[in-house]
């Protein structure tokens, strides 16, 4: 429960904030659009957002799950909203229950239980964890745990919007119509869970890569869509794009069958295509994350095995490394591309999959393999397998490396699962969660600052990370199987985590009954003192 001078505070904040709203209502056109910057609903739109920020509670603790855990659950994205709720999108292969219902506020689950997989979108309230509206997109079009392929957003007034991709009958009210069995979608909906617009985006089969796909949406409510698209026969530049869009104003290359590119599209506030280009360059490379920093750039991640046009250094052309590029918004341009790996051709693997902002840059995590720039915590090296370690990096707000640290073991590989990653600016500390490896063993370099008796497989790994450097601070295990002989248990991963109120995290989290892979996801808080 809050405090009296808490409460007190809280009270002069919001009589504060209304005295502002009837002195400046007067100066505003009275116009009904919150996304209006001019537009007296924006400005109470931004007014109220503000007080609740102002009451996060440190001590909040709730839980919401969904699935049965009789079939499979694949969370996809979780968004902290300005008003303190959260929205989550996920792939079901079951009808959800919510509220004592089963049924989506505007669709509902269609298919075969237990087979077809389906798009789901619901809010959480911040404060009582319940749901309050739920959704269907639509059927999947592939079975997937990557968490940007239903990838959330939040236009300026509150509005959120959602990208991905669906197959079978189109939903009807769309502002254009399906095309082909597989498109992509997006949506912007109302913090009530009404749609104010959804679109479907058509590419011909055979065009464009299943699964790799992110977006974001900038200052002026406009979303940027990018998806991975796949050469059809050699030199054959794709001169058409997305369908719905004007011609490119930059075709790809296509100097091969099935090469990959980028797309990037741009639809406005409301759904309307605006204009599209292609990232090209000399061999295959793909998106995989995105993220909007205030200064209007675009961030994106992602792997590359040769040039991205008109930017050397890739450091092993032929080998897949990740990298980064920094986009404007609001012209299309590449600014800056950062290669990220080593320049040792015994090594194969690299991708940057998932990318926080902060207000001094951009965080990011993914996988690599063999040394490169100026860590304090080393490559582990690992003499069997991929070799893969997890990678964590930082950017400045104009794309400049400034750091980056591996984290691996020189007994095992670390498994193919992303570590999930929050910075907390209270702290100015970096949190993550992640899987350890599947033979039980601990990470390699670590012990001085290793805690916690955690056993078995999988281990549940916290590690904390100064965010000005990078510098590991500590790393805790837990147990998360309990039953090793046969390996069996219920196992949960974080596949999202944020900073909720100064180091309350907010996450959301994949339960699996393994080795089946059946299981429901959840999203949950608890007081910062609960935290490994």
């Amino acid at each position: 429960m809050f405090s009296y001078s808490r409460t007190r505070k809280n009270l002069i904040i919001l009589i504060y904030l209304l005295c502002l709203s009837f002195s400046f209502g007067h100066c505003k056109l009275d116009l009904n659009n919150p996304s209006d910057p001019k537009s007296k609903s924006y400005f109470e739109t931004a007014l109220m957002n503000l007080y609740l920020r102002s009451v996060c509670s440190a001590h909040l603790r709730g839980n919401v799950r969904i699935g049965s855990g009789n079939y499979l659950v694949l969370p996809h994205s979780l968004l902290p909203l300005k008003n303190g709720n959260y929205v989550v999108t996920a792939s079901v292969s079951e009808p959800v229950t919510w509220s004592g219902r089963s049924s989506g506020v505007n669709y509902s689950y269609t298919g075969l239980i237990g087979t077809d997989p389906a798009i789901v979108i619901f809010q959480v309230n911040g404060r009582t964890f319940e749901i309050e509206w739920l959704d269907y997109l639509g059927p999947a079009a592939t079975t997937t745990a990557n968490s940007h392929f239903s990838s959330l957003s939040e236009f300026s007034n509150g509005e959120i919007g959602v990208f991905t991709q669906v197959i079978g009958t189109e939903q009807l009210g769309a502002i254009s119509p399906k095309l082909f069995s597989q498109a992509f979608m997006a949506a912007r909906y109302s913090p009530s869970g009404s749609r104010v617009w959804f679109t479907y985006l058509d590419m011909a089969a055979g065009t464009f890569n299943i699964d790799k796909i992110a977006h974001v949406v900038d200052s002026t409510d406009q979303m940027h869509l990018f998806y991975t698209s796949t050469g059809t026969a050699a030199n054959t530049p794709n001169t058409v794009g997305l369908t719905e869009f004007p011609a490119p104003t930059i075709a790809s290359n296509g100097l091969f069958a099935g090469q990959k590119e980028i797309g990037w599209a741009v639809l406005n506030g409301n759904g309307m295509p605006q204009r599209q280009r292609f990232l090209r360059g000399a061999g295959d490379f793909e998106v995989i994350s995105a993220a909007y920093s205030k200064d209007g750039n675009i961030l994106l991640g992602g792997s590359a095995l040769n040039f991205i046009e008109n930017f050397s250094g890739h450091p092993a052309v032929g080998f897949t490394r990740g990298f980064s590029a920094q986009l404007t918004s609001n012209t299309q341009e590449v600014l800056k591309i950062t290669y990220l790996g080593s320049n040792n051709t015994s090594f194969n693997v690299g991708k940057l999959e998932a990318i926080k902002v902060a207000n001094d840059g951009f965080y990011g995590t993914g996988v690599a393999a063999g040394s490169y720039g100026s860590p304090i915590h080393d490559y582990q090296y690992y003499s069997a397998g991929n070799f893969r370690n997890y990678s964590f990096v930082k950017f400045d707000l104009n794309g400049n490396l400034l750091w980056n640290q591996f984290l691996g073991s020189s007994n095992a590989n670390v498994i193919d699962q992303v570590p999930a990653l929050a910075y907390i600016s209270y702290f100015d500390e970096i949190r993550v969660k992640l899987i350890g490896p599947e033979s039980g063993t601990k990470m390699t370099g670590l012990d001085s600052i290793s805690n916690g008796s955690g056993i078995n497989p999988y281990q549940d790994i916290t590690l904390r990370m100064d965010g000005r450097v990078g510098r590991y601070s500590s790393i805790r295990y837990e147990t998360n199987i309990f039953v090793t002989t046969p390996v069996s248990g219920l196992v949960g991963m974080d596949v999202n985590i944020h900073d909720a109120c100064n180091g309350r995290m907010v996450s959301l989290k994949r339960f699996l009954y393994f080795p089946n892979t059946n299981g429901f996801l959840e999203v949950s808080t608890k007081s910062p003192m609960e935290e490994p």
